[in-house]
This record gives C-alpha cells, structure tokens and sequence, in this order.
C-alpha cells in the first residue's frame, strides 16, 4: 500500500512540475483570435498585398484649360522684331513626370504652347491600386472532457484479480490523465494513476 501512494505521489508531482514549467509559456500553445467576442483557434492566417497598375491618358484643347489672368511687363525699345515673331507662333513643348507619393505611382504631363498660349495638354496618369487580401482560418477552441466507468483486471490463478471505478481527464492538450479505485478479490485496496499523450 505504501508502495503504491509513493507512486502515485511521484506521478503527481511530476504533473505538478510539467505545468509549472509550460503552464501559461507552453510554445506549442495556439494563437487564438476573437471574432465576435467569441475565442478562436487559427489555423491560418495570410495577409497579401496586390498592385494592380492602371493607366489613364487624357488630352485637352487649350481652349479647354483655365486662363487665369495676363500680365502685361514693358517692352524694351532696342528689339527684334522677326525673332519676337517667330518664336510667338513657335511651338514649344514642356514635359514633367510627377511621383505620387508612398509609390502609388506616376503622371505624366506634356504642355504644347504656341502663341502665347497652352495649344493643348496631355497627361498619362499610372496609379497603383492597391488590394489587401487576407485569409484567415479559425476552429472552435478545444475543450477538457471528463469521463467516468469501470475497471477490471484479470489474471491466470483467479481470473478476475481486481475490480473499481475511475475517472479519466482529457485536457484541451489532448492529455489524458486518470485515476482509478478499486479491490482485489482478498478484498485489498487498489489504487491506479495513469497519464497518456496522444500520438501525432
């Protein structure tokens, strides 16, 4: 008898000890997220980012484009004439690339001014439209279940040797500890502890 509570002491303490080492820093525990308030175990979760680039090109008539106001600056008396005439009905052609920013992307701008005037714009805007994908897979928690019948145990001379009734615990960790009482058929005490993990 006292072989058998020496036994059981040092299976108790050892399951004493297991959970003080990995009881709440277990790093086999599973991330668990709450959606609605209610806690879920995942078992997935993905986050994707997607840059689909758009192009859009866009031409407009000088008419076409605010003129805001003329300023008038005096006009030396020494000039050239034909060169002020020529380059009045020139063409002249200006062009920029403007960066968005946080690299959303690219306008391309083109001005045609001739005659004092903008004669026509042209810009090509390249704009990244960014798409956040995310996947997440989550299953119900693991519950512990408690369980709750009859033993026996036989043997060659008397056929049935012992006879009692236990319990078993399965933990959320799909442990498995149990603990029976019982007698012999001499009418002895017999008490048995046992813990199981489960194969992966």
């Amino acid at each position: 008898m006292k072989n058998i509570i020496k036994v059981a002491s040092v299976l108790a303490l050892a399951v004493c000890v297991y959970f003080g080492i990995f009881g709440k820093h277990n790093p086999f525990s599973p991330q668990i997220k709450y959606i609605d308030g209610k806690p879920y175990e995942v078992i997935k979760h993905t986050i994707d980012t997607v840059d689909i680039v758009k192009t859009k090109v866009v031409t407009k008539k000088g008419e076409d484009i605010y003129h805001d106001s003329t300023i008038y600056v005096p006009i030396p008396m020494n000039v050239d004439t034909m060169q002020i005439i020529k380059e009045y009905f020139a063409k002249n052609v200006y062009k920029d690339t403007l960066q968005l920013p946080d690299s959303l992307g690219s306008v391309y701008v083109q001005d045609t001014i001739s005659k004092n005037k903008i004669e026509s714009r042209k810009y090509t805007a390249s704009v990244k439209q960014r798409t956040i994908k995310e996947t997440l897979i989550v299953k119900d928690l693991p519950k512990s279940h408690i369980y709750y019948g009859l033993n026996m145990s036989l043997d060659k001379p008397n056929f049935v040797h012992s006879i009692g009734g236990g319990l078993m615990l399965q933990t959320k960790t799909d442990k498995i500890y149990s603990l029976s009482v019982g007698v012999t058929t001499n009418l002895t005490p017999v008490i048995g502890t046992s813990l199981y993990w489960k194969l992966k």
